[in-house]
């Protein structure tokens, strides 16, 4: 069978064939390089994709041939009738990645960008691709997720990523750009050494290959095997977690997580956190949380942090949660009817809460807690300590000083969100 019949075949079986009760995407975005491997893929896109196909070249700025494949890209697409766009991106390396890293990032989340609901990415990997993607995550001493590499295809909120051309070798995609006369550009840095895919894919495999020639295949069988592995993790983690998480899905049940095995609370841990952090937690992660947060005293305070994300403990619960720079010594004048002073300020839930609507055309002063505020809310009787009402209410530590203070004529008439003073509700 011919690479484009093949190539055919496979999207129809993405998108058409295995469960047609499932929502296929509505057109295509290809990850359009000008490289040997995506001018294949959108050469293949535009003779035989069903759906309505479109290209999208990242210019990172990398490199001084960049303009020069821009060019190049619009071009092949005006010869294929292909809609094209290019986009620029900041590819700097930032601290802590590497440069591919770094530039991984910045193309991926371009591309998203782009992505409508019912849309599909479309990217050029292949088998090779592959292979040095499941020995790079062995060499790092991956999991089950990491050797499981790339998916064909895979959905995320409506929209979907498809690798079409993960069953073809290089040679094959190669063999077909030369049979239909294709002009594609080279990057220099593919051949830089330096770079650890690089360095596998010319240095190291090869080597392998003349022992073990079949060693695509077998990887490729591998990172299958894995992600079949991996959706079983994944369901049982799915069960886990319904099981001790809250009304908060951003927050669990520490005593019904202690209830697992040690396997299986990392599995939920890494799961939930998934789910609920910016940042991915890595191994080192998931065991501090079971060696220091869980075991932590039932009155302490304890806390993990990592890139935007931290998790915290309180009251035999759980928090994942944005880490949140915020300066509790801070002030506003306030005018409710005129300014916002904070994204979290709303005037309307102050009125909701039964403040005077003349208070609501005063000026008004957003404080902080300090420590030491009083107040005595309604329906109680006496002033109270802030502190001991958010003790009562079950407000964990840390939110405690980020909660508005309102004040009137130096007066603290209302705990945004929690509790107003005695005689300042509308009758």
């Amino acid at each position: 069978m011919d690479l484009s019949k093949r190539f055919s075949d496979i999207l129809e079986s993405l998108f058409f064939k295995p469960n047609p009760s499932s929502e296929a995407p509505l057109r295509c975005l290809v990850a359009y390089s000008g490289g040997l491997d995506s001018h294949v893929l959108l050469h293949l896109c535009a003779k035989f994709s069903k759906l309505p196909v479109r290209a999208v070249y990242i210019h990172h700025g990398l490199q001084d041939e960049a303009d020069q494949w821009s060019e190049h890209c619009t071009e092949i697409c005006k010869t294929l009738h292909v809609p094209f766009k290019t986009i620029h991106v900041d590819a700097s390396k930032r601290s802590g990645e590497s440069p591919e890293e770094t530039a991984r990032k910045a193309r991926y989340a371009a591309l998203k960008s782009e992505l409508e609901p019912g849309d599909c990415m479309l990217t050029a990997h292949h088998q090779d691709d592959q292979s040095e993607t499941v020995l790079l995550q062995l060499f790092r001493g991956a999991g089950v997720a990491g050797l499981s590499a790339m998916p064909v295809i895979r959905e995320t909120n409506k929209t979907f990523h498809a690798r079409p051309l993960l069953s073809f070798s290089r040679d094959e995609i190669h063999d077909y750009a030369n049979e239909n006369n294709l002009k594609w550009v080279e990057d220099p840095s593919n051949t830089d050494t330096d770079f650890d895919r690089n360095l596998l894919r010319h240095d190291i495999i090869p080597v392998i290959k003349n022992r073990w020639s079949q060693l695509g295949d077998s990887l490729t069988k591998m990172a299958c095997q894995q992600q079949d592995a991996m959706e079983i993790i994944e369901t049982m983690a799915g069960i886990d977690l319904a099981s001790i998480v809250t009304q908060q899905a951003c927050v669990i049940d520490i005593a019904g997580l202690s209830k697992l095995t040690k396997a299986r609370q990392l599995n939920v841990l890494r799961s939930w956190i998934h789910q609920c952090a910016e940042d991915a937690p890595t191994a080192n992660i998931l065991h501090q949380i079971l060696k220091t947060v869980l075991p932590a005293a039932d009155d302490a305070s304890p806390e993990l942090c990592w890139g935007k994300s931290e998790i915290r403990r309180y009251q035999g619960q759980l928090y994942c949660l944005k880490r949140v720079e915020h300066d509790a010594s801070e002030a506003f004048d306030w005018n409710p009817k005129e300014q916002r002073v904070l994204d979290n300020l709303d005037i309307e839930l102050l009125a909701e809460q039964g403040l005077k609507p003349e208070l609501l055309n005063k000026k008004l002063t957003v404080k902080f807690r300090q420590g030491g505020e009083k107040i005595r809310p309604v329906g109680r009787k006496g002033t109270h300590s802030l502190k001991k009402l958010m003790q009562e209410a079950g407000i964990p530590p840390w939110q405690r000083s980020r909660i508005p203070l309102i004040y009137f004529d130096e007066e603290l008439i209302c705990v945004y969100g929690y509790w107003i003073a005695e005689g300042k509700t509308k009758e």
